[in-house]
């Protein structure tokens, strides 16, 4: 565990495109704790391509009976709306979101202080978390970013399928409450890093 009061799991959840992971990055470098790093995407890079072909791209057109099983993009938005895109999670894909949170926890219970790169796209997800995490000690950082600068960043990366960010700003925010939110589109990174440090400093110091 990290110890001197603090947590044994932050939790860093917001949609995607919105810089969680330089974030995690940053506070893993300036954080004396030896805190590990992981996160939604490096569980979903351990299929096998087949399971999400396309979905790491401008657009999935491909699907087949591997994608079912893994995930496939879904358009959601009526024709000439704002194009809006949900993840469908098959089985294959259902596993594995839900063995996410068990996982760290395992971590954590290896002695491992954890920052954790997530992305909470649905309840049960959320509710895996809940029950991996019960009794442990977890602070958690809400990750914002207006709609508009999610989809430039969506655009300009080129590897999330379109209309990805407009599916998850609704959503990802609505499951948990934080104990410390940072806007990643009107604050740069260091500065975000700063806030979420200053916070953890003083939540230290009352444990």
């Amino acid at each position: 565990m990290a110890g001197s009061g603090w947590p044994d799991l932050i939790l860093v959840n917001g949609p995607s495109s919105a810089g969680k992971t330089t974030l995690c990055r940053a506070l893993q470098a300036k954080i004396e704790q030896p805190y590990l790093v992981t996160g939604f995407d490096d569980f979903i890079f351990m299929a096998a391509p087949r399971y999400y072909r396309g979905a790491d791209t401008g657009r999935q057109d491909e699907r087949d009976g591997f994608t079912t099983l893994g995930v496939e993009m879904v358009t959601t938005s009526p024709p000439g709306a704002p194009l809006t895109v949900v993840a469908k999670f098959g089985p294959v894909f259902r596993r594995l979101v839900e063995s996410m949170a068990p996982a760290v926890r395992t971590l954590v219970d290896g002695g491992n202080a954890v920052i954790f790169d997530h992305v909470l796209h649905d309840r049960a997800m959320y509710e895996s978390f809940c029950r991996a995490t019960a009794g442990l000690d977890v602070f958690a950082v809400g990750v914002t970013c207006p709609l508009d600068i999610l989809e430039a960043r969506e655009r300009a990366r080129g590897d999330r399928v379109l209309g990805r960010v407009r599916g998850l700003a609704d959503v990802v925010h609505t499951f948990c409450d934080y104990d410390v939110t940072v806007d990643t589109g009107t604050t740069d990174t260091g500065t975000c890093a700063a806030i979420v440090l200053k916070a953890l400093a003083a939540r230290s110091r009352c444990v």
